[in-house]
């Protein structure tokens, strides 16, 4: 799996353990890192679960993959649908970085103290450098709040804070970004957020051993 999908991975799992009065939706989740913005996969909630769907193509041994977030019983789940198996939440799930406070916001006109705070939590305050609302914002038609950070080194990114789904849909840096678009928002299949019949659990020791070396 590539760098950017464990970290996004990462990111999503944490905000949607955290958004629990979120509206109800649906949206494609794009790379906007380049000059060709690339989609990466699909992003569902409902109430206090969420289902994110990724095809990452440096890895078609392992094929798509789907991570599934249940805040009520307070696990993840990863499913591999290409092998019919299912995997509990991996060890760097159980830590709780910075992202968890960062991508779901309480307040949307006044964010930057949540996410000073978080940094604080997780020792990363030393980075920090400034945080400002930029002010109102649309975003492919959505109304957000825009903010812009810059680090202790002067590095600059911006954010956008959808003011109805109260999370981060869209950030930006030198390094490249991403965006939820296609937002749809509505009730979702409960199915989407269950593990499908016919599956089974995943050995990871027995995957280990087979690993080439």
């Amino acid at each position: 799996m590539s760098r950017f999908m464990m970290r996004f991975l990462c990111v999503v799992a944490f905000l949607f353990a955290q958004v629990a009065t979120a509206q109800d939706f649906s949206a494609d989740v794009i790379s906007t890192k380049g000059n060709s913005p690339t989609g990466q996969g699909k992003l569902f909630y409902t109430k206090n679960k969420a289902r994110w769907e990724i095809s990452d193509r440096s890895n078609s041994q392992m094929g798509p993959t789907a991570l599934i977030v249940d805040q009520g019983q307070g696990k993840s789940i990863v499913l591999l649908p290409q092998r019919r198996v299912y995997m509990d939440s991996m060890p760097w799930m159980n830590k709780t970085p910075a992202v968890a406070l960062f991508w779901h916001v309480d307040d949307v006109d006044n964010a930057c103290p949540q996410w000073k705070s978080a940094a604080e939590q997780v020792k990363t305050d030393k980075n920090w450098g400034s945080c400002t609302k930029v002010g109102s914002d649309t975003v492919n038609g959505r109304s957000t709040i825009k903010y812009e950070g810059v680090s202790d080194k002067g590095e600059k990114g911006n954010v956008w804070v959808d003011t109805k789904l109260h999370c981060v849909i869209k950030a930006d840096n030198t390094s490249g970004g991403f965006e939820l678009r296609n937002i749809q928002e509505g009730s979702q299949p409960a199915s989407l957020f269950e593990i499908p019949a016919g599956f089974t659990k995943f050995d990871m020791g027995n995957m280990m051993q087979q690993r080439p070396q």
